[in-house]
């Protein structure tokens, strides 16, 4: 039986200089099928990972396997198998399509095959009035567009995408994001890094959070929100401002009733808050304004976003009480 596991890091690690680490102690492994989100602020280490799980550098401390075969050993065979889209570019002077299909013949993609995909890259990257343009002359998006749909033109077991969607419009992102989960749930792993938190929320399976070099959260999207975001929010609005009077009612209330209540936002119309437990507090607040003769003109329970997990745990604060992370 073939092993879910297409790659595996163990303490890696990797110095540019003597003790001066990018990514240090790194613990990891990627399953075939699964879309694996690598988050991170800029310098957090994430296009280093991707080097070297991609054999792009050889590690200075600790161990990986990239298809069951040691990192330090791999070839041509393993390298194969993979797809790598960085953020640096590679254009060459020959047109766009001709580019596809060149790019698919060197991997052994059959002639007839090779035109069919790159057709269908065409299609799905909306580069088919480009065609016959050079990659240098296209615009900075068409680029980035071109870069994804050249790699996709060959089969591989494992795709590392480093900021696919960078500058594409929001309907471009959603056509490839479909796309990408639709080959994953074919078998192809991926390796997704990404700024916009709300793609990885949508794509990935699991999620990594680096920082500083350190693997600081591992987890599916779910997890992660709850365990560095678990109180959920109250947001309510009512048809007309409160009183300052009303207002104190409004600091006993919640001291009564939500002494854990965090980021408390209230004036005027508005009162949001953050809790635990938010669903008694709904009615509380309802009650509250229905003795007041206040109409509510909305009042929801909203859950944590990922973007709002991810900035809590990577500001200062969140960071002193993180400890170590295990791989669930």
């Amino acid at each position: 039986m073939a092993s879910t596991l297409v790659a595996k890091a163990t303490d890696l690690g990797y110095a540019y200089r003597p003790s001066e680490f990018a990514v240090r102690h790194l613990n990891l492994e990627l399953r075939r099928g699964e879309v694996f989100g690598l988050l991170g602020r800029n310098g957090a280490g994430k296009t280093t990972t991707v080097r070297l799980l991609t054999t792009l550098l050889t590690p200075t401390e600790g161990s990986g396997e990239l298809f069951g075969r040691d990192l330090r050993s791999c070839g041509r065979a393993e390298r194969a198998r993979l797809g790598v889209v960085l953020q640096s570019e590679s254009l060459d002077f020959v047109s766009v399509e001709r580019n596809l299909t060149l790019y698919a013949f060197l991997w052994g993609v059959p002639r007839e095959v090779a035109k069919a995909r790159a057709e269908e890259m065409l299609a799905l990257f909306e580069l088919e009035g480009s065609r016959k343009r050079k990659p240098w002359a296209l615009s900075g998006g068409e680029r980035r567009r071109f870069q994804v749909a050249r790699e996709l033109m060959h089969e591989m077991e494992l795709l590392f995408l480093d900021e696919p969607t960078v500058g594409l419009d929001a309907l471009t992102r959603q056509r490839i994001l479909d796309y990408l989960a639709q080959r994953a749930r074919a078998g192809l792993s991926i390796v997704f890094t990404t700024h916009i938190l709300h793609e990885a929320d949508l794509l990935c399976d699991r999620i990594g959070i680096l920082q500083r070099g350190r693997l600081r959260a591992l987890g599916v999207p779910a997890e992660l929100k709850r365990q560095y975001r678990g109180a959920r929010f109250v947001e309510a609005e009512f048809d007309r401002a409160v009183t300052p009077e009303e207002d104190r009612d409004l600091d006993a209330l919640l001291a009564r009733n939500a002494p854990e209540a965090l980021e408390v936002t209230r004036g005027g119309t508005q009162l949001r808050f953050r809790a635990p437990n938010p669903e008694g507090l709904v009615a509380e607040v309802a009650l509250w304004a229905a003795q007041r003769g206040i109409r509510l003109a909305k009042i929801a329970v909203r859950e944590a976003t990922l973007e709002e997990a991810f900035v809590d745990l990577v500001t200062d604060d969140g960071e002193s009480r993180l400890g170590a992370v295990e791989a669930p």
